[in-house]
């Protein structure tokens, strides 16, 4: 069954391979100025809305179909180019602004033979693109 997708990764659940998300989070917040003034109360103006973010945490394992080596360096590719790229989750595009890769943090919990990596869990913080690019 297919969640939805970032880029060429889609997030996916079946009894043979599991790519999915943990920990979803999403926050936004609102740009302000501030206005000093002698004797007085600073005084706030709205200059607009702030990009939203998103973050959320993979769990990436050999036994769940998944090579974890290579999906790490898929993220760390999309991440070191600066790609940006819709997101879709349930069927429904997040905002219709694209969005990119702002970091990722990485633990490997289990190594194989030769070094291979069995079980690593990355978080990701994915921060709206407003660029001007939306989504078709």
């Amino acid at each position: 069954m297919l969640v939805g997708f970032m880029a060429d990764i889609p997030f996916i659940v079946s009894s043979r391979f599991i790519r999915t998300f943990d920990d979803y989070r999403r926050g936004s917040a609102g740009r302000w100025a501030q206005h000093d003034i002698i004797g007085d109360k600073p005084v706030l103006e709205f200059i607009g809305p702030d990009v939203e973010k998103i973050s959320f945490t993979m769990q990436l394992r050999a036994d769940q179909g998944i090579n974890p080596a290579k999906e790490l360096e898929k993220l760390r590719k999309l991440r070191a180019t600066g790609q940006y790229f819709p997101l879709v989750i349930g069927g429904k595009l997040i905002t219709d602004n694209m969005w990119v890769i702002e970091s990722l943090d990485e633990s490997v919990s289990f190594w194989g033979k030769f070094g291979s990596i069995m079980s690593a869990k990355v978080s990701v913080t994915l921060k709206e693109y407003a660029g001007g690019l939306k989504v078709l």
